[in-house]
């Protein structure tokens, strides 16, 4: 596909990033995650859109927060994604010993033992934390990722940012042709990132997120189940000086019923909770501001069966996993 001819606009934005950029890593890093809270807060008092979305997203949740704990959390919130904004600015031009310093790993085993059995594997993460200093800190360590993503709309911004992401080995693979894509990525044995935390709208499958049904891409559930792909949950945790830990956690795969349907939705399940236990040890780190119950299905047939949930539940502990409220 032919790349647009920039217009005035992509070429203010592209000099505002710049000079953003330009200004921005001037400052110590912690200096920028402070700067990056302080315009969170902000936003959180004039944004009274997105504001509506967190409170209301944190409500319908079952985190039994009540309402002055609802306004606490989407404060933190709000804050935590103005330092994650600024925070990439900067970190996306970090030399590398800067990024070593920033950011602790927990559990790199995990990957290698998925990535030693040569078949390539899911890499599952969420818009959880500081995902894009964990890419990017993952792939210095040699451990890359191809993730599936569309080109933004800028000319200018896209292969400028692209080149930065992908200057330690990460890849995007692009959505037009994705499946083609991803299973070469998978033939040679690497791993595909996928970000499962979106709403799918009605290319989706039903599963339960903090105890609503949630419209979810089923495509990695699919590969997963159809190819016995492992699944290795990738997050990380950030610290209060804006430091980082990335953990890797053991790999699980699909179950091998010999009913695809149900063990891609079952599959799909474990990863949407696994984001979930993720999200619920530090909610105010999640993308509350996110429509994510926004596709709610009137049809009783559209949810799975009810053996399939009870398939799922049983795996999940087997696992080690802990639903309580996530029934």
């Amino acid at each position: 596909m032919d790349t647009p001819a920039p217009t005035l606009r992509h070429r203010l934005e592209y000099a505002l990033f710049r000079g953003a950029e330009a200004l921005i890593g001037l400052l110590p890093w912690r200096a920028v995650v402070e700067i990056g809270r302080f315009t969170g807060r902000v936003y959180h008092l004039v944004d009274s859109r997105h504001r509506r979305v967190v409170r209301e997203n944190l409500r319908a949740s079952d985190l039994g927060l009540s309402e002055a704990e609802i306004r606490v959390v989407a404060r933190q919130c709000f804050a935590h994604f103005g330092a994650l904004l600024f925070g990439t600015v900067r970190m996306l031009r970090m030399k590398e010993a800067q990024i070593r310093r920033l950011v602790n790993f927990e559990g790199l085993e995990h990957f290698d033992q998925a990535a030693a059995a040569g078949k390539g594997f899911i890499g599952l993460t969420g818009h959880f934390g500081n995902w894009e200093l964990m890419a990017l800190a993952l792939s210095l360590e040699g451990r890359t990722l191809a993730v599936i993503g569309r080109a933004l709309d800028n000319p200018l911004l896209e292969p400028y940012l692209r080149a930065l992401r992908g200057r330690f080995g990460n890849t995007v693979i692009a959505k037009e042709g994705a499946m083609r894509g991803t299973l070469k990525v998978f033939r040679e044995g690497k791993a595909v990132g996928f970000l499962l935390d979106q709403n799918a709208h009605l290319g989706g499958v039903f599963t339960r997120f903090f105890g609503r049904w949630a419209s979810t891409h089923p495509t990695a559930g699919v590969l997963a189940a159809k190819y016995g792909l492992p699944v290795v949950p990738i997050f990380n945790r950030v610290n209060r000086d804006g430091s980082l830990t990335v953990v890797v956690h053991p790999a699980f795969t699909a179950p091998a019923s010999g009913h695809a349907e149900r063990d891609a939705w079952i599959a799909t399940q474990w990863m949407t909770w696994s984001i979930e236990a993720e999200a619920r040890r530090d909610p105010a780190r999640w993308f509350w501001m996110h429509r994510r119950f926004k596709t709610q299905s009137q049809d009783e047939a559209a949810l799975p069966p009810e053996a399939w949930r009870q398939a799922a539940e049983e795996g999940w502990k087997q696992m080690g996993g802990s639903l309580g409220a996530n029934r």
